[in-house]
Formats: C-alpha cells, structure tokens, sequence
C-alpha cells in the first residue's frame, strides 16, 4: 500500500478566495472591517449572500458526505436500491437547505439565486463525482465481506468526512471574511481536513487490504471537487463569459436604503458584466465629463445615456480580452455605465432652472445598485482591480474605500485614470457640494476634511492611502492632458468663472494643469510612499485604459503601462514589485500622432521641423 501527502502548492492553486471628456471623447458597503486591505477595524456584519452562499457550501459539503458514506455501505452491503434511496433523501434534503438559504437572503433584500447553480445541479454535480470516486478508486466487485471491502467502505468514509471538512471551512470562511481576511483560518482548517484524511487512510489501509490506491488518488479528486463548488457558489456560473451581459435595475433596497438608479435627464439605467476563468475582479467606472451649474448642464459638458452595448467601447486596451498581453485577460468584469455627470458620487435632484426639469445628479445611486450587484455575483474575488477614467477615475477613487467593506478579504487595487483632482479651489468651495457628496464619502479619517477644509485631492489621497494600507493606490494621466473634454479643458472652465467656453480654449491650461498634477501626486507620494504611485505619459490624450497604447507607448522614455500595471498587481501588502515605481517622462512635451492639438497650432503648442510638442516658459 502507497501513501503520499498532497502537496501545499496543489493546496493553493486550487484555494478560491484566500486571501465629458469620456476615455478620449469629448462630449458596501456598510459592513465594515478592515479586511484584507488594513485600516481601523469596523463593525462587521456578514452580508445576507454570503451568509446564503455559506449555506449551501455546507448543504453541499453534508450531501457529499452523505453520498460518499451511501457508497461506503454499499461497499459491505451491495444493496443498489438502499443506497440510491440514502442518496436520493440527501439529495431533497441539499434543495431544502438551498432553498431556505436563499428564501432568509431575500427577506434581507439579497439575492443568491440569480445566475446562480441550482440544488439539482450541484448534487448531480457531486453525485457524478463521487461515483466516480467509488468506482475507479476502490474494487466494488470485492467479496463484501472480505477485507478489501471493508478498507474501500472504510477509505470512502474518509473521503466523505474531508469533503464535508473542506467545504464547511469554506463556509465558515465566506460567512466571516472580516475575522480571516488573509485566509490563515481557512488554510489552516484545510490542511487539518487533509491531515485527517491521512491519518485515516493510513489507519484503513494496513496489511490486511490489498488495494491499490494511493491516497493523492483519493483526496485530489475531493479536493477539486469541493474547488470547483466553491468556485460555481461565489462567481455566478449563468453569467455569460463570451459577451457582456446587460442589466438594467430599478429602485433597489440595499443596506437599509432604497437607491433610485437614473440618468441625469430621468432616463432608464444600465450598466454591464462578464464573466472570466479566474476568481478576480475588475470594476471599471465609465467616464463622460461633468456637470454643475445651469450653464454646464445646459450644454452639456457631459454624458447623458448610458451605453446600448460595449462592442465598440470596450474592444481595445485593457478591454481586448483577446491580447495575450492583458492581464485581465481571465477576469471577471463589472463596468460602471456613466450618465449622472457628478463623478459617479451624487446624491441631489438639483432644479438649475426653474422652467426645466430637475438635473437627477445619481451617481452615487448608480453605482451603489452595481455594488450591489457585484458583491451577490462576485462573493469573494481574490484580487478587486478598481478603475475608471475621466469621470470614472474619481469613481474609482471614492467608491474604492467603500468596496473595502463589500470584499474585506480581497487584495484591492485602485488606479485613476486621467482623473488627479487638479481643481481650482473656488471650484472645492462653491461648486462641488452640489452633488452632495459629503455624507456618502468612506468613513475614515481626514475624508471630509479633504473636501470641506481644502485640502482636495492630496489631501483625500492621503486619507484613504492611511487608512487602507494593504491597497495599492496609483494615478494615470499624460502630463498635458489635453482636449475640450480632458483635464485641462475642465480646469480651464474652472479659471474662466464656470464658463463651458474655457473647454474650447483648452490648450491655455495645459501648462498649469501639468504642473499642478505632479506637485499633487509627489505631495501624496511623500505622505503615503508605502502604497501610493504616480504614473505621468508624454503628450496629450486624455486617458489610456481603453486604448492600444496600454502596450506600445514609450514615448518620452517611459515603460510600457501593461508591464506598470501588471508589476502594481504583483506588488503585495509588503512585497511590492520593483517595476512599481514612480514614472515621469523625461520629455513629456512630445505629442504622438494620435494626441489632441489645437488647430491652428497655439502657443504652448509648436512645430520643430516633423515633431509637435509642448512647451512651457
């Protein structure tokens, strides 16, 4: 008889869970805990989906056992009809714990049955298996009596107990991600059911049984099984994984709160999701400009319908899900849909004009709705990747802190793009609480101060780079961020008094929006050096997620932001990749061919012989 111990890495590879200018066009939450990602611990309550989907990761962890005990009788009793009968109550009683799960998720207003797998499913599922098991692993055709069918009854026990073992340690964990966030409980209570199984296999296979089995043969088939039902219970298996899926919610109780989902003009909300091969999560926010005064809604200055579809949007860059070269490649994908004009984070229905309609500034409620959504979908993604661009970096910036509580055992990662706070601070003082932003930003300390004493971005920076330590924070932008609808065209309205004509005179910013953008992320890099980086591209375009250039641009002597981004992800809470460092491009006044440039050129903008670029005094 052969014994082998089943290796720590095998352990891990299968573990789940341990641990207007839009993109270049011109036109909890309420949980707490620290979690994975640091910061002041909080009260935490388990959210109703994951208490739902724990349940049923032991109702399938129980139904396992019991189908593989079915087997074990039988291996000593060869009675077909009694343990197909044994099977068949284990099986009602798996849809009974599957339905009551799900009835006590949605009487707390949450759903674990959308998208999801069914009881029959995952019993047909693990039943498959364990027949398998009993019939490939260990000799059914041994005279019941004999010995060799008492050590198979007795192998087959054991593979019941660690099914039960792995996926109740599993459940435990999902339903307090808060008390384990590094997965060290949930490690530990796997290699204490492996270790069990060893014992007991050595204890059944001793020189009486002749079966030729090893216990690898035994306990990897459990262990990949008790895997892949933890991965089809916290990463929605109906999901399609070929194209977006769209979704469209109306008003959504969640937290104790009901949202109302719109578009700043009243029309219907919608926004998109796919899934991937791997447990992990990209959550981007859709960029589309601003608004906030009768004259800039009026025009407007930002986006006002939410996409029909993606197939054009999100076909390059980061988005091409095809390009060996992104690492998004396998993951799953929540994309923000963007038409509040307030940055993803109002919360006000504002009357500009007392003869129009009200402007319904609901960004916040919108992507509050997608959290939601998110987090009943995606249960305990192993890494969270938030991003946006424009408008949706400033989404991605506010709304990370608050997705710490929705994921607290998830490695977070939350990148700008082209969205560094550079704002005049008239604009802090008299413009930006029209949107009500205050009462929703992530309770932590020096939040509200950053934007009610003004301090602005570095000052919000720095607050949220403290208190989640174990996050990697990082903004994006060419350093002459350019166009009507990019950084520069925006802080240009803000130094003509709110005027929407200082977008069409965007170039005369470009200088002071450069210089201001790196003065801010040196001040934040020096605050918070640990986990914070600043990432500044030669020439003009207004963001970068989206485009090709993720992987070609070297343009001023910068490396590639694919190998940037993907050296952020390899970087751990205190293990950060080397290739995380601070980039400045050595001459970012350099356009490329496809950077924004006023025509006729304008001074700061020159021609030197083939090469436009832009020089400041």
């Amino acid at each position: 008889m052969k014994s082998k111990t089943l290796s720590f890495l095998f352990l891990t590879a299968i573990a789940l869970g341990a641990g207007c200018g839009d993109d270049g066009d011109d036109a909890a939450g309420g949980s707490g805990g620290s979690g994975g990602s640091g910061g002041t611990p909080r009260t935490f309550d388990a959210y109703p989906a994951n208490l739902c989907v724990g349940e049923k990761q032991a109702a399938a962890g129980a139904f396992c056992e019991a189908a593989l005990d079915a087997w074990a009788s039988f291996q000593t009793v060869r009675d077909e009809t009694t343990r197909e009968e044994t099977i068949g109550r284990a099986e009602e009683t798996l849809v009974e714990a599957w339905s009551a799960a799900e009835a006590s998720a949605a009487e707390s207003s949450a759903n674990c049955s959308d998208l999801a797998q069914g009881a029959d499913e995952v019993s047909a599922q693990i039943g498959a298996e364990v027949a398998n098991l009993a019939t490939r692993y260990v000799d059914t055709d041994a005279d019941p009596s004999s010995e060799d069918a008492t050590c198979a009854a007795a192998l087959l026990g054991s593979a019941g107990d660690l099914c039960a073992a792995l996926l109740d340690a599993e459940s435990v964990h999902l339903r307090s991600l808060d008390e384990d966030p590094e997965g060290a409980t949930l490690a530990e209570a796997r290699t204490t059911a492996l270790d069990a199984f060893e014992t007991a296999f050595a204890d059944s296979t001793g020189s009486d049984c002749a079966l030729e089995v090893i216990s690898d043969e035994i306990s990897e088939p459990i262990v990949d099984l008790a895997g892949s039902v933890v991965r089809d219970t916290v990463v929605a298996p109906g999901l399609d994984d070929s194209q977006y899926t769209t979704l469209s919610p109306g008003p959504t109780d969640y937290l104790g709160r009901t949202y109302t989902p719109q578009c700043v003009q009243g029309s219907e909300y919608r926004y998109f999701a796919r899934r991937g091969s791997e447990n992990k999560l990209l959550i981007y926010y859709q960029g589309g400009g601003a608004c906030w005064n009768g004259l800039t809604c009026g025009i407007p200055t930002c986006r006002a319908q939410p996409n029909d579809n993606l197939d054009e949007f999100a076909a390059e860059g980061f988005f091409d899900l095809s390009d060996e070269r992104n690492p998004f490649r396998n993951w799953n994908v929540v994309f923000v849909t963007y038409c509040s004009c307030d940055i993803h984070f109002g919360d006000a229905s504002v009357t500009y004009d007392e003869d129009e309609e009200p402007t319904q500034h609901l960004g916040f409620h919108n992507a509050k709705v997608v959290e939601k959504w998110a987090r009943e979908h995606f249960l305990n993604p192993e890494v969270v990747f938030v991003t946006g661009s424009s408008a949706g970096a400033y989404g991605a910036w506010f709304h990370g802190p608050l997705l710490h509580d929705v994921w607290p055992a998830s490695q977070m990662h939350i990148l700008a793009d082209a969205g560094n706070g550079v704002i005049t601070e008239d604009f802090l003082e008299n413009e930006f609480s029209v949107w009500n932003f205050v009462p929703n930003l992530a309770d932590v300390p020096g939040t509200v101060e950053a934007i009610t004493e003004g301090g602005g971005m570095p000052a919000y920076s720095e607050a949220v780079a403290t208190a989640f330590p174990n996050t990697n924070w990082a903004h994006y932008t060419a350093f002459y961020d350019g166009s009507p609808g990019g950084q520069s065209g925006f802080y240009n309205v803000m130094l003509n008094d709110g005027s929407p004509a200082g977008t069409a005179l965007w170039w005369e910013a470009v200088c002071e929006f450069g210089d201001l953008a790196l003065q801010q992320s040196e001040q934040t890099f020096a605050a918070v050096p640990e986990n914070y980086r600043y990432y500044f591209g030669s020439g003009t375009e207004h963001t970068v997620f989206r485009f090709p250039k993720v992987y070609t641009d070297t343009a001023g002597g910068v490396p590639l932001l694919v190998d940037w981004v993907t050296a952020m992800l390899n970087s751990g809470p205190d293990d950060k990749d080397p290739a995380w460092a601070n980039v400045l491009c050595e001459d970012c006044g350099v356009l490329l061919e496809s950077d924004p440039r006023p025509a006729p050129l304008q001074p700061p903008f020159i021609e030197d012989g083939p090469i436009t670029e832009v020089v400041c005094d």
